[in-house]
């Protein structure tokens, strides 16, 4: 595995910014396009700026996949290092809940924290122990057969599923056994293994074939691509999906621009560590609650576009800052433990 630069440390920083930003976004969790809907302004700019980081998740599945190139081994120690932070953080969350909230404790609850449910490090533990075969796979094909397997794995789970699932919007195609097998009613939005294999094999590719574009020939291209994403949403929500051919170009195009900076900074090696921390204390039930309370309100969005972009700010890197420190302070506590433990596990060699 090469070492990763300081760039590839930072774009992992911005990724996860990113991320608290869809969630700052989403109706369910930060709330704002519910209350950015009354103000045309804001909620173009909002939709942009989600548009801009809706790519994320795929983005940090092509970085996995584009230094598990070399992968020859699964630890079983890293597997568990990824499990046990998102129980640590379930436990944490609910203790939280039950101290400073109206939760009543329960046995049946506090049980169930042990249940690694995030559906992202489920994904990628299964993504990560498959790594070393499909690695091998890129590792040994000759330039042309790689490429021809990448494009093929491109036509079927992302090309063909965005075309149905722009054609399901536009109610052009209304057979749910047509799309079940991989789009709309089949494909989860792009929320499936199937997606983080392709971004993970699309990290490998890129990797073996290192093709170089322009700095600005990416940029121009990922700021059309989200422009197009912003003005398509109300007609083609499907555009936003994981598996859109727009949402995988982006994060394509990010990985790119990043690559292309040269940076050493151990500050953001070290802060960079936490990403995956950040990701599951945020998208818990209390950190969320205390976020859409305070930081998240109608008043917030009715002083015009300026004061809705800052509010957007403050809240985002608060929420980021806030759970980046959190997990400083349960590393320098259980850090070496976790460590310590994980350490010990085994060390399968695939080949």
């Amino acid at each position: 595995m090469i070492q990763r630069d300081s760039n590839i440390e930072l774009l992992r920083l911005v990724l996860m910014i990113m991320v608290v930003l869809l969630h700052f976004n989403n109706d369910t969790m930060g709330g704002a396009f519910v209350f950015a809907r009354n103000f045309p302004a804001d909620n173009f700019a909002l939709h942009f700026l989600e548009s801009l980081g809706v790519c994320a998740v795929n983005c940090f599945m092509i970085v996995s996949g584009y230094f598990l190139y070399s992968n020859t081994k699964i630890k079983i120690g890293k597997v568990l290092d990824i499990l046990l932070i998102v129980i640590f953080y379930k436990y944490l969350d609910y203790f939280c809940k039950v101290v400073f909230t109206n939760e009543v404790f329960s046995i049946k609850s506090f049980v169930f924290c042990t249940l690694p449910d995030n559906y992202f490090a489920i994904f990628y533990v299964i993504c990560y122990m498959l790594s070393p075969y499909v690695s091998r796979i890129y590792r040994e094909l000759h330039d042309n057969k790689a490429d021809f397997l990448t494009a093929i794995i491109f036509v079927l789970f992302i090309l063909i599923p965005t075309f149905l699932d722009i054609a399901n919007n536009l109610n052009i195609i209304n057979n749910p056994g047509l799309l079940s097998p991989i789009s709309t009613t089949g494909n989860g939005a792009g929320y499936t293994l199937v997606q983080f294999m392709f971004c993970l094999s699309l990290g490998m590719w890129i990797r073996k074939r290192e093709k170089q574009f322009k700095a600005y020939t990416l940029l121009t291209v990922y700021l059309i691509s989200s422009l197009i994403l912003t003005i398509g949403i109300s007609n083609l929500p499907s555009l936003y999906n994981y598996c859109s051919v727009l949402t995988v170009l982006n994060a394509v195009c990010l990985f790119m621009l990043f690559q292309k900076i040269h940076i050493q900074n151990s500050a953001i090696n070290f802060a960079s560590k936490s990403c995956f921390a950040i990701f599951c204390i945020h998208t818990g039930g209390f950190a969320n609650g205390l976020w859409r309370k305070n930081l998240i309100t109608e008043e917030h969005f009715s002083g015009g576009l300026g004061s809705t972009l800052l509010w957007m700010a403050v809240s985002i890197l608060t929420m980021f800052f806030g759970c980046l420190l959190l997990s400083f302070l349960m590393q320098l506590v259980f850090g070496k433990i976790k460590a310590f433990v994980c350490g010990k596990m085994p060390v399968i060699i695939c080949e």
